[in-house]
């Protein structure tokens, strides 16, 4: 497998695809990444909750949280391969924090992971929990290897400038016998390649969904990783791979997506129950879940 992090530094030629917000490129072995690093130096350990607003609340509570399928399936996840009471987690990128608080009430010891100041203070006053303000790639981190039982990144991988120093931190933190779980949008699935298919087909005239996966804004989508290489990831980080699979899940509900879209309250109610329908019958598979183990 190649080290994917060096490759974050080879972006001098012409990107494969250049879309709207990032340019991507892609490597011999077929890895799809955009040339922008977060300035990862300027994030403080201090969490900071002067800018929780009550917008900002909402924002966490009725759109970031307000999946309940996508919780459950977290949940789901945890429990086909270890009982949760008794058990140390770990959620890095834990948001405003409700899946670590549906652990702690299954009788886990949890701890957050969080460096957006105002999910971190919202997550740790709401729910009572600590929550960190440090990447797990952090020098802090070097007292607690071997700690914990779950470790978790929902939604995490995309985002952050390495991936396979982010999986070999997150895997030093798993006792022996501990599960790493992370799920990601899929590049082996339909929106990704179908991007690709229209985008080459235009000439780059219509990315379509390619312009929706990547971007270069803080904290954006940085690389869209496939089966075989997130494989390659959990085998470098000493991690035996316990499933790894596709699935169909959206980070918000169907709503949410088509107030987006149409910016029609009275529409979204006339589509909403045809887009379930649509779902259910083609339940596109577009996301990826990995779970590790520890050996």
């Amino acid at each position: 497998m190649e080290n994917i992090d060096e490759l974050k530094h080879q972006t001098n030629g012409k990107p494969t695809y250049k879309l709207t917000q990032a340019n991507v490129y892609v490597s011999p072995g077929g890895f799809h990444y955009i040339d922008h690093l977060d300035p990862m130096e300027e994030v403080s350990p201090t969490i900071d909750g002067s800018g929780l607003t009550d917008a900002e609340v909402t924002y966490i509570e009725k759109s970031l949280q307000s999946n309940p399928e996508r919780l459950d399936n977290q949940l789901a996840a945890v429990k086909r391969h270890l009982t949760i009471a008794g058990k140390k987690a770990l959620d890095i990128g834990c948001g405003g924090g409700l899946f670590l608080a549906q652990l702690k009430a299954a009788g886990a010891n949890v701890t957050g992971v969080e460096l957006s100041d105002t999910r971190a203070f919202y997550a740790k006053t709401k729910y009572g929990f600590e929550v960190l303000k440090r990447t797990i790639e952090d020098e802090y981190w070097k007292n607690f290897y071997g700690s914990f039982d779950i470790v978790t990144l929902w939604d995490v991988i995309e985002h952050v400038n390495y991936p396979m120093a982010t999986v070999q931190a997150a895997a030093r933190m798993l006792k022996p016998g501990g599960i790493l779980l992370i799920d990601t949008p899929c590049r082996d699935a339909f929106y990704h390649r179908f991007g690709e298919f229209t985008y080459k087909l235009s000439g780059g005239r219509f990315p379509t969904f390619l312009n929706t996966m990547y971007s270069a804004k803080p904290f954006g989508h940085k690389q869209i990783l496939s089966l075989t290489e997130m494989k390659g990831l959990f085998e470098a980080a000493g991690l035996e791979v316990a499933e790894l699979k596709r699935f169909h899940e959206l980070s918000f509900p169907y709503s949410f997506y088509l107030k987006k879209l149409l910016r029609s309250e009275l529409l979204v109610k006339v589509l909403l129950p045809f887009v379930h329908i649509f779902f259910v019958i083609f339940p596109i598979r577009n996301k990826m879940l990995a779970i590790g183990r520890k050996v």
